[in-house]
């Protein structure tokens, strides 16, 4: 079942979270970097309990078994480079690495669209790790574009990775 996040979800969302980092970016990051994320929870969850509660994003769950097994934040485009007004974006969408491939992700990111569509906006963006191959697949499938020249770098755990925007129109 998808539904709008409430105050309470943010620790199961904070634990997703890290959760699924520790799962989807295990060849991508050092394993002492992903096992130190264990030790933001509290923050994390502090994060989205303020998020939810502030509507700064649209935040969505999926349950199974009345259990928050994935997310999706959604919101308005936060790149300097789009037009607030005409681009949303797919802040961030994560599903437990036991729930992979059964779906969950497309009916968030179904969900999601919808919200940012209702929204008005014409186009969304999302960043993915370029290396990120089972999130490529995923966002390809679901008829993203990786958008020329978007290319940038960040560092997680002393590790430079690089981001590729996607972009989907309607």
């Amino acid at each position: 079942m998808i539904r709008d996040a409430l105050p309470k979800d943010a620790k199961s969302i904070a634990n997703v979270h890290v959760r699924s980092w520790q799962q989807a970016y295990l060849t991508l990051m050092p394993a002492e970097f992903l096992a130190s994320l264990t030790a933001t929870l509290p923050k994390r969850e502090a994060y989205w309990a303020h998020a939810i509660e502030s509507k700064e994003s649209d935040v969505l769950v999926a349950e199974v078994d009345a259990k928050v097994i994935g997310w999706i934040s959604v919101g308005p485009c936060r790149d300097e480079d789009k037009p607030e007004a005409e681009s949303g974006e797919v802040m961030a969408i994560y599903v437990l690495a036991e729930y992979w491939s059964k779906g969950i992700g497309a009916q968030l990111w179904a969900s999601g669209l919808k919200r940012l569509v209702d929204q008005g906006y014409k186009a969304i963006t999302l960043w993915v790790l370029a290396e990120n191959e089972r999130a490529v697949r995923f966002y390809l499938g679901l008829g993203g574009r990786e958008e020329p020249g978007s290319r940038r770098t960040l560092v997680r755990g002393g590790v430079s990775l690089d981001e590729v925007r996607y972009v989907w129109q309607h």
